[in-house]
């Protein structure tokens, strides 16, 4: 049993993890949704709402905060290695599993010239018009870094993040924004219905737009990394079949086949050598990207997150 999305990254995880797991060891994947408070609550009462928590690396800091993950063993993996994953990936209570990336995405037809290829560029609305858009606080993470990158900041130096900076930054194009958007379906449909040009987007809610033949691009220079994570909860029922289930997930066919249904990047880097390069171009975790972007620091999130709140809600209230 294990948490699990629906819509678009659910059905690519069944067609590409669940179905297959399935047939090939006999275990049965049951689907649940749960929230941060009762997985916490469960495996401190010794009664696990499920055995595998899949969801950011973010929220699972929270679990691992708060004692409610079992560490994992990687010793129990055979189909997979902590150095097809890296160091960074394969984590003391969680194992890195994808990653997906905020980008600059735009409309095509908006610009007939030259097109931001940063966000010192984005930030310039005199030089570059077009209507713009950039989450607001119920992403949870507001982009502080793409302001901070605005303000001058190099991706290497941009954690610990300067909350105050970041902040003056967004008042300077405040009055450029035309939404201050809430969920990233909400960013798919300001580009698709034409309200903006060009924002900060998930780069898997684009590339559908683009498979489907609309007029949108990425531009990938300075992207933000965003990666997500299996874990175990503590006292999980079916241990050893969780550790089935990861050693099963993280192998590179299986890692290339979800790669396959929905453009988020695999982690095991053997899963290139069986992804078409058409495919592969589409991926955050593409070597070709690596010097593009950065992967963001979950773990200042986790520990600043109710800042930032406080922060936000003040420069709002200006």
């Amino acid at each position: 049993m294990r948490t699990s999305s629906g819509g678009s990254y659910g059905e690519a995880m069944d067609r590409a993890i669940f179905a297959p797991f399935t047939k090939a060891t006999g275990i049965r994947i049951i689907k649940t949704a749960s929230d941060m408070a009762p997985l916490i609550a469960s495996a401190k009462q010794g009664k696990p709402l499920v055995d595998i928590v899949d969801t950011s690396e973010g929220l699972l800091q929270t679990l691992a905060a708060n004692g409610a993950l079992n560490a994992i063993d990687y010793g129990k993996c055979k189909l997979f290695t902590v150095d097809d994953i890296g160091k960074d990936a394969a984590k003391q209570y969680m194992v890195r599993r994808m990653v997906y990336a905020r980008v600059l995405g735009y409309r095509k037809n908006a610009f007939t010239g030259a097109v931001p290829a940063d966000w010192r560029e984005f930030w310039d609305a005199e030089k570059f018009p077009g209507a713009r858009a950039l989450p607001g606080l119920g992403l949870d993470m507001p982009d502080l870094e793409f302001a901070l990158l605005a303000d001058g900041v190099p991706m290497n130096e941009l954690y610990p993040i300067n909350i105050d900076r970041a902040l003056a930054a967004y008042s300077r194009i405040r009055g450029k924004i035309q939404s201050f958007y809430n969920t990233d379906a909400i960013s798919a449909n300001l580009l698709s219905i034409g309200e903006v040009d060009i924002e900060p987007i998930a780069n898997g809610r684009i590339q559908s737009m683009i498979d489907e033949g609309g007029g949108y691009a990425i531009e990938w220079n300075q992207h933000m990394k965003v990666p997500s994570a299996y874990a175990i909860l503590k006292g999980a029922k079916n241990l050893e079949n969780a550790y089935r289930f990861l050693d099963f997930a993280l192998s590179p066919q299986v890692q290339a086949d979800f790669a396959k249904e929905i453009p988020y990047g695999p982690v095991n880097k053997k899963a290139f050598d069986l992804i078409p390069a058409g495919i592969a171009a589409k991926l955050p975790t593409n070597p070709a990207w690596s010097d593009k972007g950065f992967m963001q620091d979950v773990k200042w999130w986790g520990d600043n997150s109710q800042l930032v709140t406080n922060k936000w809600n003040q420069w709002a209230a200006q």
